[in-house]
Order: C-alpha cells, then structure tokens, then sequence
C-alpha cells in the first residue's frame, strides 16, 4: 500500500552547504563582517534570534543578513554555473526510484524558494519523482507557517490524501524532526547536513540514519512492516 514520503532538501538530498559556506564567506567579506563561526551557523540557524553566529552584530542584524546571504546563495544557484550547483547526495536518484517503484508517493518540504528549488531538480532529472512540494514562497501564497510549525506538511498531506500514520518526515534538522512530530508522522533524522544526531534526538527523531542516504530506504520499510 503507497505511503507518503516527505523529503527536506538542503542537507537532506542535496549536498549543498559547502557551495553555502563559500558564499557565506563572500557575503561576510562584501559587507565589511567578520568570518561567522560556521558551526553556530550550522547548529542555531534555525532559530538565530538564540544564537551568536559570531557576525559582531546585534541578534537582529545577524537575521537579517543570514537571510540576505542565503537569498545570495539561490541567485548564484539559478546562474547554473557548477561550482554553484549542489549535487545530490550518493545514492538519492536511486533510492527515490526505488522508493516510487515500491508504490509509495514522494513530496518536498524545504525552506526555499520554488524557483531555485526547481531550477536543481530538473537540473537533476529528478523533478518528476515527486507529486508535491512545499517551500518559502507557501508561506505566502496558502498561509502556512515555516519549519518547525506543522502547516506545510499538514497541506501536504491533505493534498495527496495520506493520514500522519501513513507518512514519513525525512530531513536533517531538528525544524524537520519538530515538524513531523507536531504533525503526528513519523520521523527520520539523517546526519550528513546540518545537525548532529544528538539534536535530531533530543528534538524527538524515531530514527536516525547515520551512514548513508540508501539506508533510509531500509527504514521506511521497517516503519511500514
């Protein structure tokens, strides 16, 4: 019986942060900052308004150029220059084959906009695996709230018409994990992108797929035995 499948991006399929620490840097050197810790960064983005990403700027003013920095980061992505292009992990194309030709069906949930977001999955040839995706520009366009708020994975699940038992939240942050959970589905947390897999734990992940990306697949068919 098809189950739903929900995949974040960033750090979760694709293999993005490095290409985003080097614009981080450039960022950071056009606009007169220092060198911002990146592992605060990596740890606290998701809630920077806690954390001090070592920007020597007030809380406030680090929010506002993170978001500028990432808004950079998709720009130079739609240029589909390669050293700009992030790749997919190993063995995402064939994990999602193998997953769609299980029967189950395959969203996106990401915080970023659409279009640079489909700008690499048809980069990718993978577009086509998916039958929804939610992302920055939903939170305007049907109202719904962002990471770790439920909304866009709720929408998404009324959309394809599945019950939260009968999905799966995949991401690499806590944001990922909280949202599932505040949504009733299950959860997988992967530790190849943002957060360590202590974070992932402590903010409720029912499992962690640790080595590899193709190890996710074993999973789902265990969570649906």
């Amino acid at each position: 019986m098809s189950k739903l499948i929900v995949f974040d991006v960033d750090g979760t399929i694709l293999d993005s942060y490095g290409i985003y620490e080097k614009v981080l840097a450039e960022y950071s050197r056009d606009n007169g900052l220092p060198q911002p810790r990146i592992e605060s960064i990596r740890h606290g983005y998701g809630n920077p308004l806690e954390h001090d990403f070592g920007w020597g700027v007030s809380r406030e003013e680090q929010v506002r150029h993170l978001n500028a920095s990432f808004n950079l980061n998709d720009k130079y992505t739609l240029t589909g220059a390669p050293h700009y292009t992030p790749g997919l992990f190993a063995g995402v194309e064939d994990s999602l084959v193998h997953l769609k030709d299980l029967g189950h069906t395959l969203a996106l949930i990401t915080s970023k906009p659409e279009t640079p977001l489909l700008h690499l999955l048809d980069h990718h040839g993978v577009r086509n695996l998916f039958s929804a995706h939610r992302t920055m520009d939903d939170i305007e366009r049907r109202n719904e709230r962002e990471k770790p708020e439920p909304d866009m994975l709720h929408s998404v699940m009324q959309e394809l018409e599945f019950a939260p038992a009968e999905t799966v939240m995949v991401g690499d942050t806590t944001m990922d994990i909280r949202m599932g959970r505040s949504a009733a589905a299950h959860t997988i947390g992967v530790t190849w992108g943002m957060h360590p897999k202590e974070h992932l734990l402590d903010a409720g992940a029912h499992h962690i797929v640790d080595a590899a990306f193709g190890n996710v697949v074993p999973v789902i068919k265990q969570i649906f035995v």
